[in-house]
């Protein structure tokens, strides 16, 4: 009954409430008591910023038009105002209204449901619980239950995979930290103790070996003036007393060294010349001989200004055969000046060719530098491509030089021969092994109607071959010889003193046998007739040994003493008695160019040519030489540079060692591994998912790649690790700069990353030409930020 009676009032109450809170309605009773008429002030506008209140009359107080848009307290009862902006409407008080900012009601148990105020108490249950339907009479039963089941269990699971992989991060960014950490302390480690302890032993080792390199020095400096005092050596330069004859002399000791051995030839230059300078204390400086027609320079050695240890450095280096080994940029510039012989691969020593015939195959490497074969064409040019050096001495020493004329006549001859054989610009050019058999054949009838025996025509031209590429050599180390002989004749305070030590020490090393040193000395004391230019060779210009055989002893009249030497004059006889069986020189032997006919053998002094001899240990000069040849490095030498060696190895790998960690430890921050380190749990690792027909593989720091499923290995490079980027709490990994499409642009790849408990792809796109796109979930996602975003 009581409620029945207040249900009328209801209105009037609620409207009371709303004035006493919102504090902008005024209530204004009208003094006419007849009429008993009510009108109301509430807020003009849509906002109470304007602070101007309007006068309602009664007539206009539900009456279906809602006067009051902000909170409709004129249209109480009719709900006109309903979605009122201030959420108040028909039955509604502002106590049951949406706490939420933007006006709207959020169901309790449905928090991503927001409903407006229209559809609040419309008798529509829109809530699964009825909750927005509490002051209307419609009949709401809670099926939350039922509604929610699927989503309660995707929340579910969403908080557990949160949770799970939130732990998961989090283990990642510890085990980042705790890594940065030891790598901290292991580059402390390494900088302040190991490269410090081992800087200290480098210093200690490396003064031991400097003592030892001294002790060396000395060593070295009395073994070479041993050789150099003795008075017999002295005296077999006696009769060449001459500047420019005791250059031809250095300049012909590594011409016939040349030939006689490759090892004696390294990078076009002298080595016999280039260990004697470094026993007279000639030291050159190799970036002087440039290629611009200036000679090379040099200084002399000087123990109190300058390294004694850098010397000993040398000399260590010659005593173990590595100053032998090529250089490219030392020995380089003097090759290139000198025009020297390029070599495919190493050439072999000339034998003393006891044996009838030459069993080597390989051919003649021409003074080009061209790669000779038996199907090449040898051609026939008077330069033979040597290159005129400007320098008037170097003219000097290299024009009249005591051996040249033998060289050029079998050349001459000796490519004759090779192109009388049948080799041709035509069967050079023949590819097919049709032709080649075609060709094989016809030689082997033309040998065969000559009588010759095959196997011995191609032995034959092995021979030749091999004798023309020695000659070449010997002819290149003598013209980058003739460069630093010069060099030292035109230093005038140097000279005679110098070039006779010089010379002494480049006997030494040029291991040549003392036959082959006094037919230099004699065919420079007693030279060739010299002929006009243009004039035909006689038999001593082929034959020098002509003009001193029988052997010639001289006598200096001042001294009473005899000269060369009894040890040079016994080695002229025995040459003598070697040069007696010269063929096809001076002896009737020989034919006209125009009918020269192919040899079956070619013996030693073909063409009046005698491969030089290297010298023995039975050799009367091998005697001179002792102090030199007993040079060793010692023991106790050879220990102290190998531990300042090993140690100066270990500390330069700490320092290497160091640098990388560093370099790891600086690219350790976001752009690599993330927020926080997120990524160091998944570094190097990759990931693959199959889309159509292909095979989709990510590697984190790796590459992106796709290739056809089943295929083991290969495929389409998709691009290479680039960064990891973060926008709004998103993680996107990106990868660029791969294979180019056909017609279209770089290959791309990017991996967008959601929340998960564990790291997998989940799908597979290209949305554009030649960019993919992946979706992965990974713990790396299960940060702050998505648990707000998922009011988790």
């Amino acid at each position: 009954m009581t409620m029945a009676l207040l249900r009328p009032l209801l209105p009037l109450l609620l409207l009371l409430l709303s004035l006493l809170h919102n504090q902008n309605v005024a209530l204004v009773s009208a003094a006419d008591s007849s009429s008993g008429s009510t009108t109301l002030q509430c807020a003009s506008g849509w906002t109470r910023s304007s602070g101007t209140l309007q006068t309602i009359s009664p007539e206009k107080i539900n009456d279906g038009y809602c006067d009051c848009p902000l909170d409709g307290l004129d249209e109480i009862e009719t709900g006109a105002c309903a979605g009122a902006m201030d959420g108040m409407w028909a039955g509604i008080p502002p106590s049951f209204s949406s706490s939420s900012d933007d006006g709207v009601f959020i169901c309790p148990q449905q928090p991503t449901l927001h409903l407006p105020p229209s559809r609040i108490n419309d008798g529509i249950c829109d809530c699964c619980d009825g909750s927005d339907e509490s002051y209307s009479n419609a009949s709401c039963p809670d099926v939350c239950d039922i509604v929610l089941a699927e989503e309660r269990e995707a929340r579910r699971k969403l908080q557990e995979d949160y949770a799970l992989g939130s732990e998961g991060r989090q283990a990642s960014i510890r085990q980042y930290q705790q890594w940065r950490e030891e790598l901290q302390a292991k580059i402390k480690m390494i900088s302040g103790r190991d490269i410090v302890n081992l800087e200290r032993r480098v210093e200690d080792a490396k003064e031991a070996l400097t003592k030892k390199r001294f002790g060396l020095w000395e060593e070295w400096a009395l073994a070479v003036d041993e050789v150099l005092s003795q008075s017999t050596l002295k005296e077999i330069l006696q009769s060449i007393m001459d500047v420019n004859k005791l250059g031809m002399f250095i300049v012909s000791l590594c011409q016939l060294s040349g030939e006689a051995s490759a090892d004696q030839v390294v990078d076009g230059r002298c080595l016999p010349l280039d260990r004697a300078s470094l026993d007279t204390g000639i030291l050159w400086n190799d970036d002087d001989d440039d290629g611009n027609g200036n000679l090379p320079s040099f200084h002399i050695f000087d123990a109190e200004s300058e390294s004694i240890a850098n010397y000993a450095d040398k000399l260590v280096l010659r005593l173990e055969g590595k100053d032998s080994q090529s250089d490219s940029t030392t020995r380089g510039r003097a090759a290139k000046k000198s025009n020297s012989v390029k070599r495919s691969h190493p050439e072999p020593d000339v034998d003393d060719f006891d044996d009838e015939y030459d069993y080597h195959d390989d051919d003649y490497i021409g003074d080009s530098g061209d790669y000779i074969n038996e199907h090449d064409d040898i051609q026939d040019g008077d330069d033979d491509g040597k290159k005129e050096d400007d320098n008037d001495t170097v003219k000097v020493l290299l024009e009249k030089l005591p051996l040249l004329a033998v060289r050029d006549v079998f050349k001459e001859h000796g490519r004759a021969l090779l192109a009388s054989s049948g080799i041709t610009d035509d069967n050079a050019d023949k590819d097919t092994e049709t032709e080649e058999e075609e060709e094989d054949s016809a030689s082997e009838d033309e040998v065969s109607d000559n009588n010759v025996d095959p196997m011995a025509l191609s032995m034959a031209r092995s021979t030749i071959s091999k004798r023309l590429g020695n000659i070449d050599r010997g002819e290149t180390s003598s013209r980058s010889a003739a460069r630093f002989v010069a060099a030292v004749i035109e230093k005038r305070s140097l000279v005679m003193e110098e070039l006779q030590s010089l010379a002494l020490m480049t006997i030494y090393h040029s291991k040549l046998s003392s036959e082959d040193i006094a037919e230099i000395i004699y065919t420079l004391t007693f030279p060739p007739d010299q002929q006009e230019d243009g004039s035909e060779q006689t038999c001593s210009d082929v034959r020098p040994w002509s003009k001193w055989c029988p052997t010639v002893t001289m006598i200096d009249q001042d001294g009473g003493k005899s000269y060369p030497p009894s040890i040079i004059a016994a080695a002229a006889e025995r040459r003598c008695s070697q040069r007696g069986d010269a063929v096809g020189v001076c002896s009737g032997e020989g034919k006209e160019e125009t009918d020269v006919e192919f040899p079956s053998s070619v013996p030693d002094g073909y063409y009046a040519y005698y491969a030089p001899k290297v010298r023995t240990t039975a050799d009367d000069l091998s005697s001179f030489f002792t102090a030199m040849d007993s040079m060793r490095i010692s023991g106790d030498f050879s220990i102290a540079k190998e531990v300042a060696e090993d140690l100066d190895t270990k500390l330069e790998s700490k320092r290497q060692e160091l640098t990388k960690l560093e370099k790891e430890l600086d690219s350790s921050d976001v752009s690599k591994y993330g927020v926080d380190g997120e990524l160091f749990i998944m570094r190097d690792s990759c990931h693959k998912i199959e889309s159509g027909k292909y095979e989709y593989e990510v590697c984190i720091f790796g590459k992106a790649t796709q290739r056809d499923i089943g295929q083991k290995g290969g495929g389409t490079n998709l691009g290479s690790w680039d960064k990891v980027m973060m926008e709004n709490g998103h993680r996107t990994l990106k990868w660029d700069k791969g294979t180019k499409c056909w017609n279209g642009p770089v290959r791309s790849a990017e991996v967008i990353v959601t929340c998960g408990r564990a790291t997998k792809i989940l799908s597979a796109d290209e949305p554009e030409t030649c960019r993919y796109v992946f979706t992965m979930e990974s713990p790396i996602a299960c940060d702050e930020q998505f648990k707000v975003n998922n009011s988790l």
